[in-house]
């Protein structure tokens, strides 16, 4: 790129990842609290309803990755996923039917699948290559922030709307998320003509081009175990705290939720420093935070420590979650494949996630809940013994010296 991109360009990439932090969970846990509120579904149609997200979510986000990299108007797919998911919230309140909900479900799991490999993909456009662990960080802290905000709005909202004003929360947040992507120059994110020469040019087959690449794949099944390892362990927490405090157990959810993302925005701020000096210590940290946390959740059953143990969360997740935007880039940036991968990761992220509740479970129904969380820290150790023996450096490629 020839120019310097816009500050214009930079501020609205930042604000980008702030509003669209809570779109790419839908409306979270407040959907369930208003299915079983204010449409007296039962425990089996709600789980229904907020697995079809995460389904399509799973299917969804390599495709959407796909069509990111074939674009070279980067700000398009963003911009029209905020507008399917706007006049999905718009609707929502006038649902009733179950097959109806699944469907708007599955929408706005499928449109929600291109906010992440669009996010980043913007901050390649814009950082080039010597400055996108900086970018990327700061745009993650203005995405964790953006969590704890939009968290407390719409818990408020839900309070004096009786639940119905978190689908308009949504809209809003849809509405600033399109307005942010246009504020962002078409200029600064266009691909150079180096690269629009390279489109006619010798492509590898996606599959061999990204699918046979042993450090990626390797990477993918970390992710696949950190997130299984990570989460059903919020979840389990919550139902221990609904055990002690059943009256407050809402408010300390919340708090746990607040406590986690409030950490992550130093968190991934620090990491964006010390990325350059090597990846795989920072992922290792993460891992032996993970486990330490699964480990002191068998020591206390009390609200207040637990609530403290949630900084560990921040920490490990934080963590994780930028760095694992670094070594992806690290690995397929340089190739017209680097959305989709971006997506494989994203898709990784939400199966991990989704295994994890449905096995810990089991375990949980089985053994109880302190051998669940050694079973999860377990796995965490397990997978940190993989990352030292099988995943490569990764940092060297794009870090000089």
């Amino acid at each position: 790129m020839s120019e310097r991109p816009s500050k214009r360009s930079w501020t609205a990439l930042n604000w980008l990842n702030f509003f669209a932090a809570d779109i790419s969970d839908g409306v979270g846990p407040f959907l369930a609290v208003y299915l079983a509120s204010n449409l007296h579904w039962q425990p089996g149609a709600i789980g229904m309803a907020i697995a079809a997200t995460q389904l399509s979510m799973v299917v969804g986000q390599s495709p959407a990755g796909f069509v990111v990299d074939r674009t070279r108007r980067k700000r398009i797919p963003i911009i029209i996923a905020s507008l399917v998911v706007g006049t999905t919230a718009l609707f929502w309140p006038f649902l009733r039917s179950l097959p109806v909900v699944l469907f708007c479900q599955v929408v706005l799991g499928l449109a929600a699948s291109f906010y992440i490999p669009t996010l980043v993909a913007l901050a390649s456009a814009l950082s080039g290559k010597g400055d996108f662990d900086r970018t990327i960080s700061k745009n993650q802290s203005y995405n964790h922030a953006g969590n704890v905000a939009s968290a407390v709005l719409t818990g408020v909202v839900a309070r004096f709307t009786n639940n119905a004003g978190i689908f308009y929360c949504m809209m809003g947040f849809a509405v600033c998320c399109t307005i942010s992507a246009l504020c962002i120059a078409s200029k600064d994110v266009a691909p150079p003509a180096s690269e629009r020469q390279k489109e006619g040019e010798e492509k590898k087959s996606l599959f061999r081009e990204v699918l046979c690449n042993k450090a990626f794949l390797m990477f993918l099944l970390l992710t696949v175990v950190f997130y299984f390892s990570n989460g059903a362990m919020l979840p389990l927490v919550a139902q221990e705290i609904a055990k002690a405090e059943p009256q407050s157990s809402t408010l300390y959810l919340a708090a746990c939720i607040i406590i986690a993302q409030l950490v992550m925005v130093p968190t991934v701020y620090v990491c964006g420093k010390l990325a350059g000096k090597g990846r795989k210590k920072l992922l290792a940290v993460a891992f032996l935070l993970l486990a330490a946390r699964g480990i002191l959740y068998t020591t206390t059953d009390a609200v207040v420590p637990l609530l403290c143990l949630q900084v560990l969360d921040g920490m490990a997740a934080g963590t994780f979650s930028v760095v694992a935007i670094m070594v992806v880039n690290d690995l397929m940036g340089d190739s017209d494949r680097a959305s989709f991968a971006q997506g494989l990761l994203a898709a990784a992220l939400s199966l991990g996630s989704m295994l994890s509740n449905l096995v810990a479970g089991f375990i949980v129904d089985a053994a109880g809940f302190k051998i669940g969380f050694v079973a999860l820290s377990g796995l965490a150790i397990g997978a940190q013994v993989l990352l030292w023996k099988g995943m490569p450096e990764t940092a060297k490629a794009t870090e000089p010296g």
